[in-house]
């Protein structure tokens, strides 16, 4: 198995975007939630925690969606990564046709894009993430011009794959997001 530490090296490797790192590290932090409220054992805890870190990492280099996150893949395939992690990831993008059904790919699709309108939302209220419950980001999903590059339908998609109450789904995302490190990847 990988380490974080050999993940985040590898991220800092191919992402030069510090919101784009943030990004990565934000489905981690999401990905570990879950993975922790599930009471995964610590090395099952750590592979969700590197699919969510690695899930965009040739989206830099190779924004097409129908390219991406395919390099990436290559990539961790030669640094020998598992293979669940790569499906995983290939799974995230509709594009690929790889289907999702592992409850770590599932998972990393849920979170991707909620992720991203959590930081988005945290970004434009005066106390960040105080307060913030999924009331506020049911109000915001309603808004599509806020985030406006934020799929909505993924998202609606995500909860009902993962066969999660929508709330709760909220609520883990925003903890999690409100909780991560973003020193990790500086």
């Amino acid at each position: 198995m990988k380490t974080r530490k050999e993940s985040l090296q590898l991220l800092k490797e191919w992402v030069k975007s510090e919101s784009l790192r943030n990004h990565c590290l934000a489905v981690a932090s999401t990905m570990e939630g879950y993975a922790k409220k599930r009471n995964l054992d610590m090395e099952e805890i750590d592979m969700y925690w590197i699919t969510g870190l690695l899930h965009d990492l040739d989206y830099e280099r190779y924004p097409d969606i129908n390219v991406h996150p395919i390099k990436g893949c290559q990539e961790l395939r030669k640094r020998k990564y598992p293979e669940e992690i790569i499906e995983a990831i290939l799974g995230h993008n509709n594009a690929t046709g790889i289907k999702r059904y592992s409850l770590m790919a599932k998972t990393l699709f849920a979170v991707d894009e909620i992720s991203g309108l959590i930081v988005a939302l945290s970004k434009v209220r005066p106390l960040r993430f105080e307060g913030m419950n999924a009331k506020t980001v049911e109000k915001v999903m309603k808004k599509k011009d806020f985030a406006a590059a934020i799929n909505r339908e993924e998202i609606e998609k995500g909860i009902i794959e993962l066969e999660v109450e929508r709330g709760e789904h909220f609520e883990i995302v925003i903890e999690a997001v409100n909780n991560m490190n973003c020193d990790l990847i500086k």
